[in-house]
Order: structure tokens, then C-alpha cells, then sequence
């Protein structure tokens, strides 16, 4: 992703933070388990496994949506809606933008107010429903931290 297109998403102290964060970046290989004793300076993209990725990730996906919002106008009926949104159309959407969808990995849920679980419904490892999510992300951090104890 070329920083010059996140900066119509975010401001310029944030692309100077990533600018920094991304800068001198050392990288060291591993081989079946064992590390390469000649680290490289990386100039391309973030190594595997960097906490910034996803960050990136989420600002080049935006722009790719707000590309596809643009271009397509939905309609405001909710039956319609559903018949409107195919995954060809974002697909072939999001391949403009170098962004490829698994078409078998991908899950369709519709949410509705009027179901009772809505807020029980997980995406991308959280629960849609705030409450539910934190007390969730509660109950598995103490379990995590009662696990310890024996340590």
C-alpha cells in the first residue's frame, strides 16, 4: 500500500508515525526453527507477524469500500437490499484494489433487530453486541489469569 493514498484517510502525524514505525526495519529469517544469523534491513511492506499489518490492512480496506460505496448506489428496501449485495459485484470490487476474496471461506449472516440472539452473533473474533463482547473478552482474560496461577 502506498502511504500516499492513507493519507486521505488519516492525518499527516499518523502517516509520520507509520513513516517511523516502518523505517529501518530489521528483519531476521527462520529456518526449520533455527534463526538466520544475518538480519536484513526491509524496506517493503511490514514483516509477518508486525502489530502494524492490520492496522494497514483495515485503512487500505476502507479505501477499497469507500470505492465501491461510491460507485454503487443501494437500494433502501431491506428485501432488495439483500438480493442487491452480491459477492460477485464486491469481489470483482475489491480485485481493482488488489484485494482477493476466498469465496468458500466466506460466511453471509443477516442480522436482524428482530432476532433475539443479534448481539451473540461473532465477526472477525468479536460479538456484535458491545456489552456482550466485553464481558466475553472479561470471562477470557480471567481464565487466562487463573491458568497462571499454577505457574
Amino acid at each position: 500500500m502506498e502511504l500516499k493514498l492513507i493519507n486521505t484517510i488519516i492525518d499527516k502525524d499518523e502517516v509520520r508515525t507509520i513513516r517511523f514505525l516502518l523505517s529501518n526495519t530489521v528483519v531476521n529469517t527462520k529456518v526449520n526453527k533455527a534463526t538466520e544469523e544475518k538480519p536484513f534491513i526491509s524496506n517493503v511492506g511490514t514483516p509477518q507477524g508486525d502489530s502494524l499489518s492490520p492496522v494497514l490492512f483495515i485503512i487500505y480496506l476502507e479505501h477499497a469500500l469507500r470505492d465501491i460505496r461510491t460507485n454503487i448506489s443501494p437500494p433502501t428496501d431491506i428485501e432488495r437490499l439483500l438480493e442487491f449485495v452480491k459477492v460477485e459485484e464486491v469481489q470483482k470490487a475489491l480485485e481493482r484494489h488488489r484485494l482477493f476474496v476466498n469465496v468458500d471461506k466466506t460466511d453471509f449472516t443477516t442480522l436482524s433487530r428482530n432476532v433475539k440472539d443479534w448481539r451473540e452473533t461473532k465477526k472477525v473474533g468479536s460479538l456484535i453486541g458491545d456489552k456482550e463482547d466485553v464481558e466475553r473478552r472479561q470471562q477470557l482474560s480471567t481464565t487466562a489469569l487463573l491458568k497462571l496461577r499454577n505457574i
